[in-house]
């Protein structure tokens, strides 16, 4: 058989190993017995938990909310100003390449009854600021003359309820056919005249839509406004961009009570279709950020 070794010190050194093993086992087993049990006990959040997360989430909503209200009202200023630039400057590179302004813009008007132009009807999705900074301008034939020199001897009919994707008819201008103006007080917050200057008639606007002859020309397509609210959603509401033409001197007279009509109407600016001109936008623009 095997020969017994009696070795004091090895048989203490194997005694010690075997239990030093043995705790080990023991102590592993102890500590994932620890572990484990809590967790596997545990089902959901506690009350307290919720209601710790929920603070969190209420405050991180109240933080985030008005930045994200705030960040969708400066990108309608923001992207109304670069529109209001960006169709100027297509309509001014047009005139200077074709020695004419873009023909067919939008009238801002309805055809009620079949009347044409010269029913004197608000297009219905007009933005109700517009409506409010606006006149109806009545066309003499020196003013049609006017308009005719510059290149715009048709502009877009609307059916009432039409809003900025509906296509207008190509319609050619008359005597006594009625365009949108703007009123002495909206000339004068556009800089456009002082107290002592603006008269009424002395401009009109015309919008910018599908049907303008500068698409595809001097600039891609007509802008849309980027909409500030629900209310002012393009589907429901016009929202292209409108631009300004001066179509007389400004100088009533008994002969002339709107002005004496220019040789060739003259453009001067852009508006959004709430009424806004760039320095409106910009001034709105650095408002919020400033306050926010």
């Amino acid at each position: 058989g095997t020969p017994q070794v009696n070795n004091p010190n090895l048989t203490a050194f194997t005694i010690n190993h075997d239990f030093a093993v043995s705790s080990t086992r023991e102590r592993d087993v102890a500590m994932k017995t620890n572990l484990v049990k809590p967790l596997a006990n545990r089902h959901a959040f506690t009350l307290v938990e919720l209601i710790v997360v929920l603070t969190i989430l209420v405050g991180l909503a109240g933080v985030l909310i008005p930045a994200v209200t705030d960040m969708i009202s400066r990108t309608n200023r923001s992207t109304s100003a670069i529109n209001i630039s960006e169709v100027a400057g297509a309509i001014q590179r047009y005139d200077a390449q074709y020695m004419s302004y873009p023909n067919n813009f939008d009238s801002l008007m309805y055809d009620e009854s079949s009347g044409g132009l010269a029913g004197g009807d608000d297009l219905n999705t007009l933005d109700v600021d517009f409506v409010t900074a606006s006149v109806d301008i009545t066309l003499t034939a020196g003013t049609i003359a006017t308009l005719s020199t510059a290149g715009i001897t048709s502009v877009g009919l609307h059916a009432e309820d039409d809003a900025t994707f509906d296509l207008a008819t190509p319609t050619t201008l008359a005597t006594n056919d009625v365009l949108k103006g703007p009123t002495t007080a909206t000339q004068q917050a556009l800089g456009l005249e002082t107290a002592a200057t603006s008269l009424v008639g002395k401009y009109v606007f015309l919008g910018v839509g599908a049907l303008c002859d500068m698409n595809g020309k001097t600039t891609i397509d007509a802008p849309v406004h980027f909409p500030r609210n629900a209310a002012t959603n393009p589907e429901s509401t016009y929202s292209r961009f409108i631009a300004i033409f001066q179509i007389t001197d400004g100088v009533a007279t008994v002969t002339y009570p709107q002005g004496e009509p220019l040789s060739r109407a003259k453009f001067v600016g852009v508006v959004a279709p709430d009424g806004l001109g760039l320095s409106d936008e910009l001034d709105g623009y650095f408002y919020i950020a400033a306050n926010n």
